[in-house]
């Protein structure tokens, strides 16, 4: 990764807000897509996960009238996501959980490490989301939120 540009590792919480709540999350989406525009231009190094990718589809499949529009509101979201610059991370192995849980210990929602492990492992210095659990982050990685970049 390039050691002038910042790395993030954007969460699913943001992915969200950039693909499916847009419509009502005016303010965040405002905020995001500034974040995204400035991603596309490389001033941002930005990477997320299949786990980021597979909680998008969740929502979507959780919110949505139907199943069927749940998949296609996802697949939809999902092809936004991969049509930008963000790279796509594996999801982390059981291995690198193991290795990694203590670092990530104080983390209230156990899910969060497996995002706070693949940041780290990919040289990411920052985490972008809305998510409030991020704050007990440990020194190696920042929690921002994307209207703080």
């Amino acid at each position: 990764m390039a050691k002038d540009i910042p790395t993030l590792y954007l969460d699913s919480t943001v992915l969200i807000t950039y693909t499916l709540t847009k419509l009502v999350e005016t303010e965040r989406y405002t905020h995001v897509s500034a974040m995204m525009d400035r991603i596309n231009k490389g001033e941002f190094i930005a990477l997320t996960s299949f786990y980021a990718l597979h909680e998008v589809l969740l929502f979507a499949l959780r919110n949505a009238p139907s199943v069927d529009k749940g998949r296609r509101l996802g697949k939809q979201a999902q092809l936004e996501i991969l049509q930008t610059e963000i790279g796509v991370l594996p999801m982390t192995t059981r291995e690198e959980k193991i290795l990694h849980a203590r670092t990530f210990a104080k983390l209230e929602d156990p899910s969060d490490a497996s995002h706070a492990i693949s940041a780290l492992l990919s040289g990411c210095q920052i985490m972008v989301s809305y998510d409030q659990h991020f704050a007990s982050l440990p020194p190696i990685l920042t929690w921002k939120k994307p209207e703080e970049l």
